[in-house]
């Protein structure tokens, strides 16, 4: 999933960004592990559960939750990482919908990575 190239860049950034998202995923898959391969994309540091997995209304095999994610900002702009980052997260085995809300997109100051 890591190139060379995408670690390096991650290494070298340090602009802590957060930004809420809500995820539809598949009951089939455990929600721990949708959110644990969610760390596994390029640049995303922390995800948070904000509002725990519930049903969808009409459709009880899809569940919908509110995370926040923690990431750096590997491409030139913000709009152009949160998309890449929903393409990615769209990958994972379990994820249907992957929607950042990019009103609440910030930068964070974090005492770790400073």
């Amino acid at each position: 999933m890591h190139s060379l190239k995408t670690l390096i860049l991650e290494y070298f950034k340090d602009t802590l960004y957060e930004v809420e998202i809500e995820m539809v995923s598949s009951r089939d898959q455990k929600f721990t592990i949708v959110t644990d391969n969610l760390r596994g994309i390029a640049g995303i540091t922390v995800v948070t559960i904000l509002a725990p997995a519930l049903p969808m209304p009409g459709d009880s095999e899809k569940e919908r939750a509110l995370l926040k994610i923690k990431f750096f900002q590997l491409d030139p702009s913000l709009g152009k990482h949160l998309k890449r980052m929903s393409v990615e997260a769209l990958k994972i085995d379990g994820v249907e919908k992957f929607t950042p809300r990019l009103h609440t997109a910030k930068k964070v100051i974090s005492r770790i990575y400073r």
